[in-house]
């Protein structure tokens, strides 16, 4: 049966690892998705305009390597596995080569992290820029460069789906279309020689710009690596508990049996990843704990349903 995981974001306390997966453990969880993102201040570094830049980032491989081996030894403990890592974000800023240098950098030594503990995947960021062509110019740039590390490090760099905001409207944004994720994909690991990207769906993100979940999910196929679960209405990145939000009095907002039906005509082999992370905001303190066991509840009930052979009845 699939694992079902959630982000470190809100429960993950670095004085504690062994408590905080035994915590998360006890909730009904067996892997995570690890927040090393949240190590980078990449809104503060823009604003210097200029280096030299420092931040956590800016320790050695090894210092920050070692900074993680009590992380290793929580997960060798308690059995509850890292299955991806975020990389800080955003990693690529036009016209600022010295800081999109030291953000380069700082995947790179989170790759280094996966290694330590055994994660196989990397969530990192597509850039946005001004058109299609330059967009997919500069990813393929800026995703070319990570393929010595990822074979280095022997870690999945994942493309996740995002999607964009204008004033009073959302847009299509990076990567928000299967076909183009595919394609940049597969040139990159026939580029690579080998399969060193991958994809992770993020289903808010593709119900903010109107997508088929099933028909997405089928379409990544054998590319799709990771997860990024989580609801919203259709217009805010809410990042909320899956079945929050309604369409109409009687269906939700996103096709929720149809991106199950997705994962399991595709055999999906991955993690139930939910990115639940404005739970914590959302509900109170006291209730925390059962908001998690419903989330582990859920996921457990999809892997059910992927492993049952008579799932979906037939009409």
């Amino acid at each position: 049966m699939l694992k079902v995981g959630v982000q470190s974001c809100g429960f993950y306390r670095y004085e504690d690892p062994v408590g905080s997966l035994e915590y998360i453990k006890a909730r009904g969880f067996q892997s995570i998705d690890f927040n090393i993102d949240l190590k980078m201040p990449v809104g503060r570094l823009v604003k210097q305009q200029s280096g030299p830049y420092e931040s956590f980032f800016s320790q050695s491989e090894e210092e920050i390597v070692n900074y993680f081996r009590p992380l290793k030894d929580a997960i060798e403990k308690t059995g509850v596995t890292v299955d991806q890592m975020h990389a800080p974000f955003p990693s690529y800023f036009p016209g600022m080569d010295e800081l999109n240098d030291y953000l380069f950098e700082s995947i790179v030594k989170s790759m280094a992290v996966c290694r330590l503990i055994g994660c196989p995947a990397l969530v990192v960021h597509p850039t946005t820029r001004s058109t299609k062509e330059k967009e997919w110019d500069t990813n393929l740039m800026n995703y070319r460069r990570l393929i010595p590390a990822a074979k280095k490090y022997g870690v999945k760099v994942c493309l996740e789906n995002i999607s964009n905001r204008r004033p009073g409207r959302i847009i299509e944004g990076r990567l928000s279309n299967a076909e183009d994720a595919c394609r940049l994909i597969d040139q990159l690991n026939e580029e690579a020689g080998g399969d060193y990207f991958g994809f992770c769906f993020d289903i808010g993100h593709a119900n903010m710009t109107g997508r088929n979940m099933k028909e997405f999910v089928k379409e990544l196929g054998h590319r799709l690596t990771i997860l990024h679960i989580h609801d919203n209405d259709g217009q805010e990145d809410m990042h909320m508990i899956p079945y929050s939000y309604l369409a109409t009095p009687s269906s939700p907002s996103i096709d929720w049996q149809g991106f199950v039906e997705g994962l399991k005509e595709i055999g999906y082999k991955g993690v139930l990843g939910f990115e639940i992370c404005r739970m914590w905001l959302a509900y109170p303190k006291a209730v925390h704990d059962q908001c998690l066991e419903l989330v582990s509840g859920i996921g457990k009930y999809w892997a059910e349903c992927i492993d049952d052979p008579n799932w979906p009845e037939k009409k």
